[in-house]
């Protein structure tokens, strides 16, 4: 190829790559999805209105708006940085304090401190009250760069990650493990925090099946929720749906998502094996070793050790959406047009426009908890900082 040739293909690739940011950047403002009227928070404001004056992040021209980065554009590598970034050495971005709590059944819960109280001793500051995605726990990044946040100057909240059974690190006592639908453990661990802080109001966040978890307790508890303000960040809304996306037959899925996912699953069944299988429940130990899709995990381990008759049971009990209407506190949800793991069709979009007290915000990239607007930053902490500030300090 001549230097000319040269020349002119780089040309043509950096007119190509300014065309795709441009557009990128075009479509990068964020989209609210609510009903025509929102519910009142404070006097005669509306929930709409106070996300109007409060959180510029979904609102304002130009800082409402997720830009990916442009080392990371696609959905793909959104979603998939963290875990590779990780795979070399977790980052620790905040410092913990663990205390452990028991369950009516003998359950164990790990509550993840920050700071710890030897940095901010007790008091009746505002709480944020996080539950990590798919066994998880406090030391996933999209967990930490929130709580960091949250933390940090000017608003120094209190926060606390509950760690579900058998996850980060925390013993399992029982025969079961946790599912996306166990809001009795969420409940537990409230329970908890208020008799330790009953002056302190809370807010619930939660990251995708810890989402869908957090989205079921508020739509069970209805007005007698005891938090003040809900965030949901890339949630299913549809267990089934979701599952199905995982499964579909494409090359991202079969050699990125659905293994890594399931992977994750059975370290954990695998940790704590004897544990589960010590239980009244008897488990197919060699349909077990050949498990090759979540569905069979639900179907095989979750759904036998929770009672279901099978995944779909499962996913039909315990999916959230169903649970949105009776939702009466203000709930935020953040969710990426491009997620491949909880894709834009099972955004229950008709319950969003008809519940006065939900607010969708819709950004078109940031994939699956992604949201990287560079190497080392991500968007989604500023409009959860700003909306908790906001119910915090506006709502009685």
């Amino acid at each position: 190829m001549t230097s000319s040739s040269l020349v002119a293909s780089g040309i043509i690739a950096a007119g190509t790559i300014a065309v795709l940011r441009k557009h990128t950047m075009d479509n990068s403002q964020v989209k609210l999805v609510h009903a025509p009227q929102t519910a009142n928070v404070d006097d005669d404001l509306s929930l709409l209105d106070l996300i109007a004056t409060e959180c510029p992040s979904l609102v304002d021209p130009e800082k409402g708006r997720f830009v990916p980065s442009a080392l990371l554009p696609t959905s793909d590598m959104q979603t998939c940085f963290n875990a590779v970034r990780e795979r070399f050495k977790r980052p620790r971005i905040v410092e913990y304090e663990r205390e452990l709590i028991s369950t009516e059944d003998g359950g164990t819960i790990g509550l993840d401190w920050s700071p710890p109280f030897a940095q901010m001793p007790a008091d009746d500051r505002p709480i944020v009250v996080l539950s990590h995605g798919l066994s998880g726990g406090s030391q996933e990044t999209y967990v930490q760069l929130t709580v960091q946040q949250l933390t940090a100057e000017p608003h120094c909240f209190r926060t606390v990650v509950v760690n579900y059974r058998g996850c980060a690190g925390v013993k399992l006592t029982t025969h079961v493990l946790y599912n996306g639908g166990l809001t009795s453990d969420y409940g537990c661990a409230l329970d908890h925090i208020r008799s330790r802080f009953p002056e302190s109001p809370l807010i619930g966040i939660g990251y995708s099946l810890g989402a869908n978890l957090i989205t079921k307790y508020v739509g069970e508890q209805g007005d007698a929720c005891p938090l003040r303000a809900a965030i949901s960040v890339c949630n299913p809304y549809d267990l089934s749906a979701s599952s199905d996306a995982i499964d579909m037959p494409t090359f991202r899925n079969k050699h990125v998502y659905a293994p890594a996912m399931l992977m994750g699953l059975m370290q954990l069944y695998r940790r704590h094996k004897k544990v589960i299988e010590s239980g009244p429940v008897e488990f197919d130990a060699v349909a077990i070793s050949n498990i090759k899709r979540i569905r069979e995990f639900d179907d095989l381990i979750t759904s036998r050790a929770f009672g279901y008759e099978n995944s779909a049971d499962y996913y039909g009990k315990c999916s959230c959406a169903q649970f949105m209407p009776n939702i009466r506190i203000p709930f935020l949800a953040l969710s990426s047009l491009d997620d491949p793991v909880c894709p834009e069709r099972i955004i229950p979009r008709d319950t969003f426009r008809s519940n006065p007290y939900l607010i969708l915000a819709l950004t078109q990239y940031g994939g699956h908890l992604g949201y990287h607007e560079s190497m080392s930053s991500s968007w989604y902490p500023r409009p959860i900082t700003e909306f908790c500030a906001a119910m915090f300090n506006r709502l009685p």
